[in-house]
């Protein structure tokens, strides 16, 4: 079990803490000021662990090996891939997720991760889609990119070389990175601010945030229709129709992957996490967690 609880949400410059593998290169070390650029070497078995959602998109590449890769959203239904050298992801998730993956005898996945830091993110979000930045939304991608490739091996490269942050290619390969996320990973944001069509991201990352820091009190759709200045009903209807899911199944998502994780990180009793996560009711909190996972917490954590 690990030591650490994986929070929700971290940043790139933490995200180390969270993975389960050795970095063997890192820009942190050298100042790159707009990449946060890993080589990890993961052994051959990785048993399933949870991958924090990052305000940076992030950019994984296959450099070496192969294995066979699970991914899901936490309590949902496991996607295998089949993940070769050139494979590369593409996110930026608001939610974490679950991964675990298994290499064949005698091999070990070389990888090379690499978060995009905010602020040239953004500067490029604002060249392509001015002053609508804040409701552009990066398509998640698995598959071969001819041309990220090329840009994931230079990166490669000038970790390897030990190449300062001061550097100009180190300022160029960060604009690339940006600019290739941006034209070919984004789709084009609503043409005006309305709700129709959904909550823009900025209301709905406010809502996020509300229901984190609240999971252990009482929310109602009135304090969050309150956050983004809708109707009860109005906030109701175009919140599911941005995430598929009632205001109170968001909620109720968000406190069983609280528990989860507390329950796989931590040694704490049932009840303490039950609390945690707004349930007075151990009995009310198994039948939920049952219904949303699939087992009891009981059974959870014997599955661990």
């Amino acid at each position: 079990m690990r030591n650490k609880i994986t929070p929700d949400r971290s940043t790139a410059a933490a995200f180390p803490r969270y993975l389960t593998g050795e970095v063997v290169a890192d820009s942190v070390a050298l100042q790159w000021p707009g990449l946060f650029a890993r080589r990890w070497r993961f052994p051959r078995v990785v048993d399933r662990f949870l991958v924090p959602a990052t305000p940076e998109p992030h950019i994984s590449c296959t450099l070496r090996g192969t294995a066979e890769f699970r991914e899901r959203d936490v309590g949902g239904a496991w996607t295998i891939r089949k993940i070769h050298v050139g494979d590369h992801f593409v996110t930026r998730s608001r939610t974490p997720y679950e991964v675990d993956f298994q290499s064949p005898s005698g091999q070990e996945l070389d990888v090379l991760s690499v978060h995009i830091a905010v602020e040239p993110f953004l500067s490029a979000l604002e060249a392509r889609y001015p002053g609508k930045a804040d409701r552009v939304e990066v398509a998640d991608f698995f598959g071969h990119d001819e041309i990220l490739w090329p840009v994931c091996l230079t990166c490669a490269e000038l970790l390897a070389a030990r190449v300062p942050g001061k550097s100009p290619r180190v300022a160029a390969l960060t604009q690339l990175f940006a600019a290739h996320l941006v034209e070919k990973y984004t789709s084009t944001p609503l043409k005006t601010p309305v709700y129709r069509g959904g909550l823009p991201i900025h209301q709905l990352r406010k809502v996020e945030d509300y229901v984190a820091a609240q999971l252990a009190e009482e929310i109602s759709i009135e304090a969050l229709a309150e956050l983004v200045e809708l109707s009860s009903s109005h906030f109701a209807h175009v919140f599911k129709e941005t995430t598929g899911m009632t205001p109170l199944q968001f909620v109720t998502r968000q406190r069983i992957t609280r528990a989860q994780q507390l329950i796989r990180e931590t040694s704490r009793n049932l009840i303490e996490i039950g609390l945690e996560v707004g349930y007075t009711s151990p009995s009310h909190f198994a039948q939920v967690f049952r219904r949303v996972v699939g087992v009891t917490p009981t059974e959870f954590r014997s599955s661990l």
